[in-house]
């Protein structure tokens, strides 16, 4: 089973919403033998609530301490891969783990495709604000994800292939038999 060089202790999927980074992480997780962590997810469980509720309770403020505490908690645990909420690269406080302690990859997306991925989502706060204000927000985060890792393209392509080409950067087989084959 040890084919490849030896994988990162932690894997860390980027992007603006609807890029794909929970689905494209669980491809990846299972192929490689590894937990996925979904960041968002996390903060639900702490908070006892979800992520809208946390916006519309107690702001985005609260959101992010809760989600820098969430990945704080995470730079000792070895195995996992990461899918970061769209805002956690941007903060500060959260490059470091970006940076230095994972391997990351940004999921690159199109605004207008993240739109269509994610229409009717109650479960997006920050899509709520207006189409000016989302294309400001996905403008601002794009420098700062480019400034992480491997850009993976996903426009036009399948979970399954973006994990695979993933699964080829860390140097890992993707035959067709494997989960993350690029077949299907």
């Amino acid at each position: 089973m040890g084919s490849g060089p030896a994988l990162p202790a932690r894997i860390s999927l980027i992007g603006f919403m609807g890029s794909g980074k929970t689905t494209v992480g669980r491809i990846l997780a299972r192929a490689l033998g590894l937990e996925l962590i979904d960041l968002d997810s996390m903060v639900e469980e702490s908070a006892g609530a979800r992520v809208a509720r946390i916006f519309a309770e107690h702001g985005e403020r609260a959101f992010r301490d809760r989600e820098a505490q969430a990945l704080a908690s995470l730079a000792s645990r070895e195995g996992i891969v990461v899918a970061a909420g769209g805002g956690a690269p941007v903060q500060e406080r959260n490059r470091e783990f970006f940076e230095r302690l994972s391997t990351t990859f940004y999921l690159r997306v199109s605004l207008a495709t993240a739109r269509r991925r994610t229409r009717g989502s109650a479960e997006r706060p920050l899509l709520g604000r207006g189409a000016g204000a989302v294309r400001a927000l996905y403008e601002k985060r794009l420098p700062v994800y480019r400034s992480f890792g491997a850009e993976v393209d996903t426009e036009g392509r399948s979970p399954k292939e973006v994990a695979g080409e993933i699964l080829r950067l860390l140097g890992r087989p993707t035959g067709s038999g494997s989960p993350a084959g690029s077949r299907g």
